[in-house]
Parts: structure tokens; sequence; C-alpha cells
């Protein structure tokens, strides 16, 4: 194997993007084979990027949340087929926009019952407005603290978008399944992680808050102007997914490392068994992550707003048909990205994890398939 494109393509390619800096790792049987830091963490004063920074990695949090429902299905104390009112009784009774004869839109009740398998998959009728009535309120109530239960119990006193199990929709499908972990463990839902995912594979920098210790290693964090194509510098610990300070987003909450965010990524695509010896989840469970979830409509909407070749399962794009989007990935390969455009995929049938960080994002349709690509033409070799 030769990574000199790699290299090529981490060192040039992705500053013309607009990409400060950026820190790639390749597994493969559990071993490194690849690790490239690129660019600087501070624009402004010229700092390298170095291995130990820590990087709000957003939406990537939803592989551990996944991860961690599948462990409770594992053990028998949750099911697909689950209304999410057994855990959230509030969901019992909710709402559905809906566009009447005079073209006003009202709130009816559901017809469907949302399911967790709903949630697993995005399509229970959840978006992504963070503005919602429901989270002003208990912004409001609790002054700014906003419990993730809290949170998650006031989510249905707004209508939802569409009827449980119509159609797919990115939104806070996740949190609500994090809150599930929340209700059923009796722990937080970052203590479960901790317990139950991060300290078995050895992951000690992995968390839904920064230390004492580890302020001083978070990376700098920029947000990418489209119009000019450059980086904007902002705080490096801005995350409009946190929305309280007691609030534990299981779908874009967590800060972690390259070194230890590729030890999850690492046990997914080896069965479940991360590289020191701890097994997380069943092989059987880990096969489900290249399975989708939706039906022939649902994917209708998801292809719109992903790229042909791929569809969605449980938490994570998975590559069904690699010829029609031009890819290298093997099929079964599945993965997520996060806004800020750190990415990591696993790849079951070659043994292969991949997790790259950054902390700008907006460029992650154009970097993500070519990167992946320039991975597996090197990996080929």
């Amino acid at each position: 194997m030769s990574f000199e494109r790699l290299v090529d393509f981490l060192d040039y390619y992705l500053p013309m993007l607009g990409v400060p800096g950026s820190d790639t790792v390749i597994y493969k049987n559990h071993e490194e084979i690849f690790r490239h830091q690129s660019g600087f963490d501070s624009l402004r004063d010229r700092i390298s990027i170095k291995s130990d920074l820590i990087y709000n990695i957003y939406s990537c949090t939803k592989i551990s949340t996944a991860v961690a429902a599948l462990q409770l299905i594992e053990r028998g104390e949750l099911l697909l087929t689950d209304p999410v009112q057994i855990y959230f009784p509030e969901f019992k009774n909710i709402t559905v926009k809906k566009r009447l004869e005079d073209g006003t839109v009202a709130a009816v009740p559901a017809r469907n019952t949302m399911l967790v398998k709903h949630l697993f998959s995005m399509t229970s009728g959840l978006d992504y407005d963070l503005n919602r009535p429901a989270i002003e309120r208990v912004k409001q109530a609790t002054g700014g603290r906003c419990p993730t239960l809290d949170v998650i119990r006031a989510l249905p006193e707004d209508p939802l978008l569409f009827e449980p199990g119509e159609r797919y929709c990115y939104g806070l499908s996740h949190d609500v399944l994090g809150g599930i972990v929340e209700v059923l463990s009796g722990m937080s839902l970052g203590e479960y992680m901790r317990k139950n995912i991060f300290e078995p594979l050895g992951m000690s920098d992995t968390g839904f808050c920064l230390s004492e210790n580890s302020c001083n290693r978070i990376a700098t964090q920029y947000s990418y102007d489209p119009i000019d194509r450059c980086p904007i510098e902002i705080s490096s610990v801005d995350n409009r997914y946190r929305i309280g300070t007691e609030y534990e987003s299981g779908g874009a909450g967590l800060y972690s490392t390259v070194d230890d965010y590729i030890l999850l990524v690492d046990a997914l695509a080896n069965g479940g068994v991360g590289k020191n010896g701890a097994r997380i989840l069943s092989p059987a469970t880990v096969k489900l992550f290249s399975k989708t979830l939706l039906n022939v409509e649902q994917n209708e909407y998801y292809q719109k707003l992903d790229k042909p070749g791929y569809n969605y399962g449980y938490g994570v794009r998975i590559v069904c048909e690699p010829a029609l989007s031009g890819s290298l990935i093997p099929e079964g390969t599945f993965g997520w990205d996060g806004a800020r455009g750190s990415f990591a995929f696993s790849d079951p049938k070659n043994n292969i994890a991949v997790f790259h960080a950054e902390h700008m994002g907006g460029v992650n349709n154009i970097l993500i398939p070519r990167l992946m690509n320039v991975i597996y033409s090197c990996i080929e070799d």
C-alpha cells in the first residue's frame, strides 16, 4: 500500500476547499496503517494540527447513540417495534402538521404510532428545528439548563412534519433515542456510553463535556463562508445542538479525539470487538449497520438529500450500489459525518476503519466521497 496520493490530497486539495486543517487515521484489522495531520489548527497564529486535539464531532455522535440503543436491543430491553410512548408517555398524543382545504396548516392527531425503528431511521416526523416553541419553553423554565429528559418530554408539544413512518427527514430522532437509553438504563446518556462503550474500548477523551484538564486541547473551530469560500474562526466550544448546559444530545453532542473515536469505528469494522479485545456488540448486531431500514418510498426522500448508490439504516449511511455513485467504497460499508466536517466509515468486509477529524465543515458533500475514493485507491495499490 502506498499513501502518497492520499497525503497529497490532504495537504493540497483540502486547503483548496478552505479546510484549515485535518487529522485522518485508517485502521485495518485493528492496526493503524495510516495517520496524517494536515494544515493548521489556528490559521491566525499558524499553529499546526496536533494529534491530541479534541473536536466537536457533531453528528458522528449518532454512531455512539445507535450502538448504545442496539446494546439494549441485544439485552432484550428494547425492540424496534416498541412504541416510543412506552418510554415517554407524552408521545401518546402526538400531532401532525396538515394542510387543510382552505390552505391553512393545522395540527391534527397522528394516525400512526411513533416506533423505536422510526427514531433509528429518521422517519419519526421530527425535524431539526432547535428553535421550536417546546424547546424555548424548556430553556426558559430551566434557566437554560435544559435537562435532557425535560426536553425530550416536551417535544410532542409541537406537531410533527408528517406521520411517523411516512418518509425520511433528518432531525432530532436520535436525541429521543438517546433519551430512551437514559430511561432504560437509569443513567445519563453520557454515563451509559462511558460505562458500556468508551471505557471498554479504552476511549478516555470522549464525552458530552470537557474536563478541566482537556479544555486547552480543544481544536480551533471555524464556520464556512460560502461566498468568499473561506473559514471564519468561531468559539471552539460553540455547538448549537447543545441547547442547554445539562443537555446531552444523542444526535450531535459529543467531544472526541482522533485516537479515541477510531477505536469505536474500528470495533464496528471488526464484528463488534475492539482493538483491546473488548466486545461492545455481537457480530449479528453489527451486521444490522449494513442493512437499510427504509422502504422504497422512504428511500426516495433520502435520495433527495444524499447521493445515488447510498441508503440509510441504523443511524448511518450505507454503501449499497457503489457503481451508481462511481464509488470505490465496498458495498456494505457504513458511517456518518458531522456538521464541522468530521466523518467515520466502517468497512466490515475488509476490516477497515476510517476517521477524519476537522473543525470547519460546509464542504462535506464535496470532500467525503473524493477522500474515500482516494483512500481506497491507495489501499488497493
